[in-house]
């Protein structure tokens, strides 16, 4: 067994596979680019015996790599019977010390790769199919297949006036931002995994539950800003008649916003031959911004078109006697605090 660690005074990076295992942990082997419609090393087939490769930038088994005009590459005399499937690599040779754009043949597949640290080391640009005893590759039979490296995420401050480059992430305290070139566009706030907890019933001043051992299970995740909630109960025992709106607690430490009401949807089905009602999960953040309020259906008054449209409140005992084995379901999401 052998351990190395470096860069230190005595133990220097004193070879190129040294360099290279270290340098590949810096950053992926790719072409570097802004977005895929860049032309960074593209490969153009040109209807003649020659295959054209763009300048650019890339990074190749940790050695970097730089084109500052267009490069020619010969095609190979497909002396087959069959279409013969090719590749543009750039190679990094070990033993001659350099990174060379190379045209390489295949057969009806297209050629695997070497990728060897200690002697030859490709990524593919292009795949090129070359007709049966031709050497020419048209436009349309220059495929892309480059790899692209990423530049990492940056930190960043409200209003430090960073220009937006484009394809760039930034991390701003808990949110991130890609840059467009014109402008940081948000991607997304920080979150929480899915969590769980056992709501808690009242109505009015008085609580009660669903009978002994029944299922009464909250559970939630947080992103960007909302809560994604879900309350399952399914009722053991017979809730005493109370004259209150039900309410439930949402999950703990995550209050809806005071700023306004939130909606969520609610279905009671019952098992005792009463049918189901369907209505929404009301927020009163102005009453508690610690609770679903009012559990509220929809009920017809009339049957003519000046009718006006009425809600209830779902309580222990309407539009339902709540029994054992009837089922209440709350989903939805609400703004956070």
């Amino acid at each position: 067994m052998a351990e190395f660690s470096g860069p230190f005074t005595g133990s220097p990076i004193a070879t190129q596979l040294q360099w290279s295992r270290m340098a590949r942990r810096w950053g992926l082997d790719g072409v570097h680019a802004e977005d895929p419609g860049s032309t960074a090393l593209t490969v153009v087939g040109n209807s003649t015996s020659k295959v054209t490769v763009r300048p650019g930038d890339a990074f190749v088994a940790g050695f970097y790599y730089h084109l500052d005009a267009n490069k020619l590459l010969d095609v190979v005399t497909n002396a087959g019977s069959a279409a013969r499937i090719d590749y543009v690599v750039l190679r990094a040779d070990m033993e001659d010390g350099e990174v060379t754009a190379e045209y390489k043949t295949g057969g009806t597949i297209a050629p695997t790769l070497t990728q060897d640290e200690t002697g030859i080391y490709e990524i593919p640009l292009a795949q090129c199919t070359v007709a049966a005893g031709s050497s020419v590759v048209t436009a349309v039979n220059a495929l892309d297949r480059r790899w692209f490296t990423d530049r990492g995420a940056i930190a960043g401050v409200s209003g430090d006036g960073r220009p937006a480059a484009k394809g760039q992430l930034r991390v701003e305290g808990a949110s991130l931002y890609l840059g467009d070139g014109a402008a940081w566009r948000w991607l997304a706030s920080t979150g929480l995994e899915e969590g769980s907890y056992t709501p808690v019933w009242n109505a009015g001043t008085t609580a009660f539950h669903w009978g002994t051992g029944a299922t009464n299970i909250g559970r939630y995740q947080v992103r960007d800003g909302r809560v994604y909630l879900n309350i399952h109960v399914v009722v053991t025992g017979n809730p005493v008649g109370l004259p209150d709106p039900i309410q439930v607690t949402l999950p703990p430490g995550y209050p809806c916003s005071p700023a306004h009401r939130g909606i969520l949807h609610f279905n009671l089905q019952s098992v005792n031959g009463e049918g189901s009602a369907i209505g929404s999960a009301l927020l009163f953040p102005n009453e508690t911004t610690t609770k679903i309020a009012r559990l509220r259906y929809s009920v017809q008054v009339g049957d003519t078109s000046d009718a006006i449209p009425k809600s209830e409140n779902v309580l222990t005992n309407s539009p339902y006697n709540i029994r054992a084995g009837d089922i209440l379901t709350i989903d939805g999401s609400y703004w956070l605090a």
